[in-house]
């Protein structure tokens, strides 16, 4: 059985862990990210949704780094229960494709966004329902990070939850502890990106008391 990458006791919660390299898109780690890239904040603002995608490959280094992107985001006590697997060859993208109806293009690579159940039910059935709920949404994280540094190199992808997991499965030799979350298609979009329709903040965000959605002073 893999070792616990952290030793600290599960706290609950998902919690960012210290000294993670930036993205350094299309750069090695060592250099700094190029001046044309767009900033976090524009990033955030814009993402959206990509769904049909150009035939142009990616570059493997590129694809590296979105990885690493991925790799950095929250973890609940440093648990990282999690796995991914990336999947390139054309030919199997296409097997993919044929077993996700939620995946409506024909993306350069997929990345499935799995968990780690050899790290979440090794403890009281208790606590072990517990980390594996909240390596979950450690692992949707995950996705975000991959999809927000994507869409920064210009990709986009859509985090799919409607794939056929038991062919999957077999079809990629996933072993039995690992559990497949989401198929994660990306590539470079194939038309404009168009934003999606948001509820208004007043809708859904509450100022310390519920019912109140008009944000006062702080001072």
């Amino acid at each position: 059985m893999r070792r616990h990458p952290s030793h600290s006791p599960y706290r609950g919660g998902c919690e960012v862990r210290p000294k993670r390299r930036g993205l350094m898109l299309a750069h090695s780690s060592s250099e700094s990210p190029p001046e044309s890239l767009p900033d976090a904040w524009t990033v955030l603002k814009t993402r959206t949704a990509v769904r049909n995608y150009a035939k142009e490959p990616v570059d493997d280094a590129l694809i590296e780094q979105l990885l690493e992107a991925m790799l950095a985001a929250p973890t609940a006590s440093n648990r990282q229960a999690w796995s991914f697997m990336v999947v390139r060859r054309p030919a199997a993208v296409r097997r993919l494709r044929a077993f996700s109806p939620g995946v409506l293009g024909t993306p350069a690579f997929f990345v499935v966004a799995c968990v780690d159940r050899s790290l979440t039910d090794n403890l009281s059935p208790k606590l072990s329902q517990k980390i594996y709920d909240t390596s979950k949404l450690c692992v949707a994280m995950a996705v975000e990070n991959l999809l927000l540094a994507a869409h920064a190199a210009g990709l986009g992808g859509c985090p799919v939850g409607s794939f056929r997991s038991d062919i999957v499965t077999s079809m990629l030799g996933i072993p039995e502890h690992i559990e497949p979350m989401l198929v994660v298609p990306i590539g470079r979009p194939a038309t404009a990106l168009v934003p999606s329709q948001r509820r208004a903040k007043n809708e859904v965000v509450n100022y310390e008391s519920w019912g109140n959605r008009a944000a006062a002073p702080t001072a």
